[in-house]
């Protein structure tokens, strides 16, 4: 989302300024609070990633000791 407003303010920026373009990006706060609000949907995605990715290892393990034990079981 943030990505696709600065390119929309990249298309529709002035082409020049009287006096010199400010360096401060348009709507203010607003831009920031989406920079914030971007980096925090991206942390919650992350640690949702990182836990199911901690459970899928969890079953493979399991798995992999259980068939040890099978295996071992059977001497």
């Amino acid at each position: 989302m943030l990505g696709v407003f600065t390119l929309s303010g990249w298309v529709g920026r002035p082409q020049g300024c009287a006096g010199g373009c400010s360096w401060r990006p348009g709507g203010g706060m607003l831009w920031v609070i989406l920079v914030i609000v971007d980096v925090g949907l991206a942390m919650v995605w992350a640690s949702i990633g990182y836990g199911h990715l901690v459970s899928v290892g969890e079953r493979i393990g399991r798995r992999i000791s259980a068939k040890d034990d099978s295996d071992q079981g059977g001497d």
